[in-house]
Formats: structure tokens, C-alpha cells, sequence
């Protein structure tokens, strides 16, 4: 459920004419997935679902995710101080998706138990989708 409105704060961002506000808002509501992301890694551990390791690994790529995420908002920030020109926005945006896709951290993500991998799955789609629909509410600003 809270994946679910993570996605929607996201969607509307579409609305945004400020995209120093965009990225802001885009910054905040990714975080927050992230909090609710590592809270399903652990309460995948904590049911059996996956063992100490894996859940040590996947919150590894969250940690990973949560500094990009940080990196992103100081980008949008120095870009808004250096009076944002023409894509500056969005360069920070396309530096951070390049981040999530990362193959070294997205191989941390695996786990054995189908079910749990499938969870995981989608809460790092979540994270790639967000970064995607603060992309296009800036419109190559």
C-alpha cells in the first residue's frame, strides 16, 4: 500500500512547473520509498522469507540507492544556486538513474525465495519508475 502512494506522489510531479521544486519533491517522495522498501526487506527477513545475508545484501543496493538519492538533490541544489541552465535539472536526474542501474549493486538484490525476489523486484522498479516520472515532469529542464 505504501509502494502503491509513493507512486502516485510521484505521478504528480507531472504537474510541476518549478523543477527545482520537481526534484525537490522527486528527492523526497524517492526517499521515502526507500524507507518503505528497507522496511519490506526486513520484515521479509524477520517472517523467513530470506536469510540474515540476503538481507544484509539488499539493503546494501537500499543504502547505495539512498546515497544516489542524496547526490540527486545536492545536484538539483547546486544546479538551482548556479541559476539552472538550459537541462541542468536534468542531467541530475539521468546521473541518478545511471546510479540505480547500477549491475555491481543491482546484483545484490538477488535472493533464493521467488516470492521475495518478486517483492523486491518492484519496489526497485519503483525506485527506477520515480526517477523516470521526475525526468519527464522536467521536460529536458
Amino acid at each position: 500500500m505504501t509502494f502503491r502512494l509513493f507512486l502516485c506522489s510521484l505521478m504528480l510531479l507531472a504537474g510541476c512547473a518549478d523543477p527545482y521544486g520537481a526534484c525537490e519533491k522527486g528527492a523526497l517522495d524517492v526517499g521515502n520509498g526507500i524507507a518503505a522498501g528497507m522496511k519490506t526487506i526486513d520484515q521479509l527477513r524477520a517472517s523467513g522469507a530470506i536469510s540474515i545475508q540476503e538481507e544484509t545484501n539488499v539493503l546494501g543496493y537500499f543504502e547505495f540507492a539512498n546515497k544516489a538519492d542524496g547526490a540527486f538533490g545536492a545536484c538539483a541544489q547546486a544546479a538551482h544556486t548556479a541559476g539552472s541552465k538550459s537541462g541542468s535539472y536534468t542531467a541530475c536526474v539521468q546521473i541518478f538513474q545511471t546510479a540505480l542501474a547500477s549491475p555491481q549493486q543491482l546484483a545484490l538484490i538477488h535472493v533464493t525465495n521467488p516470492t521475495s525476489q518478486q517483492q523486491i523486484e518492484a519496489v526497485v522498479s519503483g525506485l527506477t519508475i520515480g526517477a523516470t516520472a521526475i525526468l519527464t515532469a522536467l521536460g529536458g529542464k
